[in-house]
């Protein structure tokens, strides 16, 4: 279940730096391009990871009680069998969750029981692929950011940029950016 929550985590952290990179796409918009093969997938790794993996959401947990009424008897034990249960159940109320307003699933065909193999399957494949998708975005990322940077600098430019590092001093950075 960790990996899982990481492989999801980290997908999510795609779709927040692509919030900040856009400014790529007018020189290089292959770059928007391969974003939105897996935007959809993306947007999904996000929801999950603001209600599952961030922190504890009680609608979630509200929800997957619902969903999985052995959760109330699993959350008495201190086996880790039963805690991983607990986090697969949630997890599967979250990935059910993802649905529109007329509770149509925005990514999967219909509700998710990862106890199920052929559910357990579809979900592990479709992970496989947007981890992959987000490894091409980054590929075209990092590609478009290299022909956009410039030479590395040499000889009396090198060394003077070594020179102001030696004389660099460092204070606790606060969250505006300023010390």
């Amino acid at each position: 279940m960790l990996l899982v929550k990481l492989a999801l985590v980290s997908v999510a952290n795609l779709a927040d730096l692509e919030l900040t990179v856009r400014e790529i796409y007018r020189q290089h918009p292959e770059v928007s391009v391969e974003y939105k093969k897996w935007s959809k997938q993306f947007e999904f790794a996000k929801y999950v990871r603001n209600i599952f993996v961030g922190h504890t959401n009680d609608a979630l947990i509200a929800k997957a009680i619902e969903w999985k009424p052995e959760l109330l008897s699993l959350l008495a034990s201190d086996e880790d069998k039963a805690r991983f249960l607990v986090n697969l159940f949630v997890f599967e109320a979250a990935l059910n969750t993802y649905v529109d307003d007329k509770e149509a699933h925005l990514v999967f065909d219909g509700d998710t029981d990862l106890m199920y193999p052929p559910d357990w399957k579809r979900f592990l494949i479709f992970l496989t692929d947007i981890v992959r998708g987000g490894l091409a975005f980054l590929a075209a990322l990092i590609k478009a950011a290299r022909e956009d940077i410039p030479l590395a600098p040499e000889g009396e430019e090198l060394m003077s940029l070594y020179v102001k590092a030696g004389r660099a001093t460092f204070r606790r950075i606060t969250k505006s950016g300023g010390s």
